[in-house]
């Protein structure tokens, strides 16, 4: 089974550099675009025959954008949602800098140890990722997974069999295609942040609040 995931176009969040978890800014005008791209590279050669999305609405306009090129109908999957900032959600990185500094050190260096005040760990997210991905193998393939960061991040540790300590080190681009190939020995990672289709289109990923 192929699997193709792609995080949703740049919201206007990712612009200001906002920590967005659970809340539910839209696309910016270059995230309506960078959709756009993704969704005419996926309809002219990968020809997906599903799509599940996370509802919020940055990831949902994106798979919108996908279904309506490849002419495939979207379902949504809570399971599929951005990890839960918690009382970060809303807030500047530099606001989170001086509120939170150890906390956002953590963050940045040894995510799996921190649990965002009244929101999630990474952990928490991964099983339900991982819940997600039992389920994922019902659907035709290729099947699109449009989602967010700590997912798409996830989603690679898992595939590729590499470490959790190289979680905090990666990093997906707005619009980017990842292709996971599930086999009966297991899953292989065939590609990564493939931006190919997004040539003066990339969102600056040193801006944004990740």
């Amino acid at each position: 089974m192929t699997l193709l995931f792609v995080r949703h176009g740049e919201s206007t969040w990712n612009v200001e550099g906002r920590f967005q978890g659970r809340q539910d800014p839209p696309l910016s005008e270059l995230g309506e675009r960078q959709a756009r791209a993704v969704a005419q590279r996926l309809a002219a050669y990968e020809h997906p025959r599903a799509i599940v999305a996370s509802p919020l609405t940055r990831a949902r306009r994106t798979a919108e954008i996908i279904g309506e090129a490849c002419s495939v109908s979207v379902a949504l999957d809570e399971r599929l949602v951005e990890i839960s900032h918690g009382e970060w959600e809303g807030l500047l990185r530099s606001e989170i800098a001086r509120r939170w500094p150890a906390e956002l050190a953590l963050w940045q260096n040894a995510p799996w140890t921190v649990e965002f005040p009244h929101g999630e760990s990474v952990g928490r997210v991964r099983a339900r990722f991982e819940s997600f991905m039992r389920d994922a193998v019902t659907h035709p393939s290729p099947l699109v997974v449009c989602t967010h960061d700590v997912i798409i991040r996830l989603a690679r540790l898992w595939a590729a069999g590499e470490p959790d300590d190289r979680f905090a080190s990666l990093k997906g681009e707005n619009a980017a295609i990842m292709e996971i190939e599930v086999a009966p020995g297991g899953p292989v990672l065939v590609r990564a942040n493939d931006t190919a289709h997004l040539e003066g289109l990339r969102s600056d990923l040193a801006r944004q609040a990740l």
